[in-house]
């Protein structure tokens, strides 16, 4: 699909992945707890996978559209309430296509309902000169990591399965969201690659 009037104005090279994860801070956000607690309650069904999807268009009223496109992982339009997502990197990784929309949920919880309206462009680099992301990125990865991979369940799991594939298949999210999810919750010492 063409993005003409969402299309954001300012999206520059993406930056690894890793950028955020590996910043202090915070490894969880209550919010993202209290956002599956609040679907969960209204709709039911089952705990895992969490269903990233219905939270944002059920939930929230977002509605989640592909872009072939779009030059970033995902946007976030809060004009529009719409969530546009890199079709490419989604038929690539399911798991990646999840943690994305994840993520603008993250935008949308933490900083949209908290007043900020303007268009937020996913997993850009600012010109920081330190080449991490802003704290904003950090803290919709936090959410977005907290959201599909909560803590509880992640160290449920991880006692029964160890640090197996199983445990991102599990989860429906990429081997390497689940990698840092690990690692940050303290389960594995060894830094992801």
């Amino acid at each position: 699909m063409i993005l003409r009037a969402a299309a954001p104005a300012r999206i520059v090279a993406r930056a690894p992945i890793d950028d955020n994860w590996a910043m202090p801070g915070p490894v969880t956000d209550a919010r993202a707890g209290a956002l599956l607690a609040r679907h969960l309650d209204a709709f039911g069904g089952p705990e895992l996978p969490v269903p990233v999807e219905s939270i944002a268009s059920d939930l929230l009223g977002l509605l989640v559209e592909e872009s072939e496109e779009l030059p970033c992982s995902g946007v976030l339009v809060p004009a529009e309430r719409r969530i546009w997502v890199n079709a490419d990197e989604a038929r690539q990784s399911p798991g990646r296509r999840r943690f994305t929309i994840a993520h603008e949920l993250g935008h949308w919880v933490c900083q949209v309902q908290e007043g900020r309206r303007q268009p937020i462009y996913c997993r850009a680099v600012t010109a920081d000169g330190d080449g991490r992301n802003p704290p904003e990125e950090r803290e919709a990865n936090v959410f977005a990591a907290e959201l599909l991979m909560p803590r509880p369940a992640v160290r449920a799991a991880f006692a029964e399965l160890a640090d197996s594939p199983e445990l991102a298949t599990r989860f429906d999210v990429s081997q390497e969201a689940m990698r840092w999810r690990l690692y940050n919750l303290g389960l594995v010492d060894e830094r992801p690659a």
